[in-house]
């Protein structure tokens, strides 16, 4: 009989251990992701009052001022590189024109989520400046003058950056 009895209470201890015992079952856990941050995306990235989208072709011409303008996506402080690639190559401190500190925690030319520059192409180089303060410029050869591509990249103050890249195309200034 005892064995008995053991033999009965192991099998149902066997079995509820098997099942969860009866123990209380926890609510199940759901993993909930916090929201996903919103980046750093360049806006509104304007060449003489017209709107352009990444990977357009803006043309300019030699020797006349173009307006560059930008949206930030804050206020709060930003920084705006302006480079000049030739021949596809990304962006560095060798092809940059400009660094820029911008937001309303700077006291620069940008204090605040809008910003704009003139730049011009002549004499083989690209230079830019804000008023009559120049911001820089980057030089290239005739042969290049095919493969030219404007790029802007914004950051903020968290390294989010957005690089937006524009094919230049530059017309000879016939009224010369």
């Amino acid at each position: 009989m005892k064995h008995l009895l053991l033999t009965i209470l192991t099998t149902t201890l066997i079995v509820l251990s098997a099942c969860g015992g009866g123990a209380d079952k926890k609510t199940p856990e759901i993993n909930i992701l916090p929201p996903v941050e919103e980046g750093f995306t360049l806006q509104n990235i304007r060449f003489d009052s017209r709107d352009y989208y990444e990977g357009e072709q803006v043309t300019v011409t030699e020797g006349t001022r173009f307006e560059v303008q930008w949206v930030s996506p804050t206020s709060a402080a930003y920084r705006i590189d302006l480079y000049l690639s030739i021949n596809g190559d990304v962006y560095s401190d060798d092809n940059k024109i400009a660094g820029l500190k911008c937001g309303s925690a700077s006291f620069s030319l940008c204090p605040n989520a809008t910003g704009e520059v003139q730049c011009v192409i002549d004499d083989n180089s690209l230079s830019c400046s804000f008023g009559n303060k120049s911001v820089g410029s980057e030089s290239f050869q005739d042969n290049d003058l095919s493969s030219l591509r404007f790029i802007i990249r914004g950051c903020d103050a968290l390294s989010n950056c957005d690089v937006k890249t524009f094919d230049l195309s530059v017309q000879n200034n016939t009224g010369n």
